[in-house]
């Protein structure tokens, strides 16, 4: 996604994306509401989008994709926080 940029020349295309898109995988204890806990982490305003969310667990163990995003690095850097505190989780891996 790009965004279009008016300077005093005219408008001109930025090759700068519009918002950061990072996908999390993540692995914690199933518990109750851990998934709920994960969703609650993403601050819930119009500049941060949950874009994609799959979850499987198996009464012991819950295993998910997260895809998240967010205007800039400082939402991310905000996001990223919020999650490793998610009682539960076991490890938080970026993939991309």
């Amino acid at each position: 996604m790009t965004r279009e940029i008016n300077t005093e020349w005219g408008i001109s295309r930025s090759l700068i994306p519009s918002n950061y898109q990072t996908i999390y995988q993540i692995i914690g204890f199933d518990r109750l509401n851990f998934v709920g806990d994960i969703t609650n982490a993403i601050p819930q305003h119009e500049n941060c989008h949950i874009t994609s969310l799959s979850f499987e667990c198996d009464g012991v163990r819950a295993n998910g994709r997260l895809t998240v995003q967010a205007p800039d690095e400082h939402y991310m850097m905000q996001i990223d926080r919020r999650l490793r505190a998610v009682q539960g989780l076991v490890s938080i891996r970026k993939t991309n």
